[in-house]
């Protein structure tokens, strides 16, 4: 995979400041990787803008209705009909968003055959039932694994583009940022052109917050009673249709149970009444619950504690080593005296690894790039991926994985695929960081044992404790 190079927020690319774009309730991209958040088609119609309550509404039911008549109109697979309907979803999606699972790039992506067979098979399917709304269309992630938050989030993207770049030019002028007249999709458009993408004409887009989430409404089952809570017979009504749902424990009953739903039209009706009338909150990027933007708020605030100048990465291995132990014990300070323990959770929940490996990413960045060490993410070597790997020319090479205390493959990990990296790879050291959020049980001692069994002495741990305690506590040391 690509590494990340210079990550850069649309604020200090353009010398804007970060509190006129929050005023205007949009969010500060990183303009060169992808956040993970999502447009939420459900969140447009509450939208302050009218770019999005209103324009993109009636973009969204006109391509809808096209699609869903083409759909209908089918009476064989692979028809006339059937054929238009897949080129309507085959258009690359838009670049510029700068949102979706795209870790290392803002690259647009297109929607696989697929998943564009899921689409309209399902479709058709509902349609038959006797159901021809357009809104039916977002009811799809719900019932097919392979059409996710990103699919759902991209097409939306992709109907709106008109209505997205128009919003982003007209912000353009409230913000002072320039744009170029160019012909983007055989169209004259001014866009707000990305300093750092070299392929021609790609513009940066500018989101209203107020139609973000981690996750779109319709991605998951268990938003749906959040989205009708607000109507008491609507939540009972979801209650009653869902109830064997969620109650199921295999993956084979909940399969069954999801299609007794899908069979049943009254039930599917009670879905897309959710759709149309439930709500719920965007993501509060303020709060960051989920640590999605944390990292890059770390990335412009990290200092270390300690001298780091008189490390000497070009005489030898053993000072590119210091380094990145000093790092890992910044992270590890960072976290167990400092606060950012409470990146990692959401409430009471912990937060996915990858928060964890973000912001130990914002804590290295900037010093490797004080020292001319390379820092790559999430490099694959053949057998499987391993979160960093720092290098100074060709011979020295340090390793880093980041994994939390709840993992199932701690140990898999550590006596597999990173004895498995250094081989493949030729590193001469490697760090196992722990980060102890719960579930570890004896996941430690064994990977104590472990080390200590390793003659090469060619990997250390690193424990660190992220767990949640009141400010009278004391660490347990």
């Amino acid at each position: 995979m690509a590494k990340i190079k210079t990550p850069i927020s649309f604020s200090n690319a353009f010398s804007v400041k970060s509190s006129a774009i929050e005023a205007l309730g949009l969010f500060n991209p990183i303009i060169n990787v992808d956040t993970p958040l999502f447009i939420d088609p459900t969140l447009l119609k509450y939208s302050k803008y009218d770019a999005f309550s209103k324009d993109a509404i009636v973009r969204i039911n006109q391509y809808l209705s096209e699609l869903l008549k083409l759909v209908k109109a089918s009476t064989v697979y692979n028809d006339t009909c059937w054929r238009q309907a897949k080129r309507l979803l085959a258009k690359q999606e838009i670049q510029g968003t700068c949102l979706g699972y795209g870790v290392n790039s803002i690259s647009g992506r297109s929607i696989s055959n697929k998943v564009q067979e899921q689409i309209l098979k399902t479709c058709k399917e509902i349609i038959d039932k006797g159901i021809e709304d357009p809104e039916l269309f977002f009811l799809l992630p719900l019932f097919e694994e392979g059409i996710g938050p990103d699919t759902i989030s991209d097409i939306t993207a992709m109907i709106i583009e008109d209505v997205l770049l128009d919003f982003t030019e007209s912000i353009s002028s409230k913000i002072e940022v320039p744009v170029v007249s160019v012909f983007y999709k055989g169209h004259k458009r001014n866009i707000i052109k990305n300093p750092l993408v070299t392929k021609k004409n790609t513009p940066i887009i500018l989101i209203p917050t107020d139609i973000l989430r981690d996750l779109p409404m319709v991605s998951s089952w268990d938003e749906i009673p959040e989205a009708a809570s607000f109507n008491q017979t609507l939540r009972q009504n979801v209650n009653r249709i869902l109830g064997k749902l969620f109650n199921a424990h295999t993956k084979k009953e909940k399969a069954r149970q999801r299609q007794e739903v899908f069979n049943d039209i009254n039930s599917l009706k009670i879905l897309l009444e959710v759709i149309k009338t439930g709500k719920v909150e965007p993501y509060d990027i303020g709060n960051d619950p989920q640590g999605i933007v944390a990292w890059q708020k770390l990335l412009n605030t990290i200092t270390f504690d300690r001298d780091l100048s008189k490390i000497n990465t070009k005489e030898s291995f053993a000072n590119l080593d210091s380094l990145v132990r000093e790092i890992i014990n910044q992270f590890k300070f960072l976290i167990e005296e400092k606060g950012l323990n409470k990146s990692l959770w959401n409430k009471k929940s912990p937060n996915h690894e990858r928060t964890s490996q973000l912001l130990f990413f914002a804590t290295a960045y900037s010093f490797c790039k004080a020292y001319d060490i390379d820092l790559n993410p999430e490099m694959d070597a053949g057998i499987g991926y391993v979160d960093f790997k720092f290098s100074k020319g060709f011979t020295k090479r340090v390793i880093v994985e980041i994994k939390h205390s709840y993992n199932q493959n701690i140990e898999n990990g550590f006596n597999n695929q990173l004895s498995g990296y250094k081989t493949a790879e030729e590193t001469v050291f490697g760090y196992y960081v722990i980060v102890d959020v719960g579930g570890l049980g004896k996941k430690l001692d064994k990977l104590y044992a472990a080390l200590n069994n390793d003659k090469k002495k060619k990997a250390d741990i690193f424990y660190i404790n992220a767990q949640l305690r009141s400010s009278a506590s004391k660490r347990k040391t």
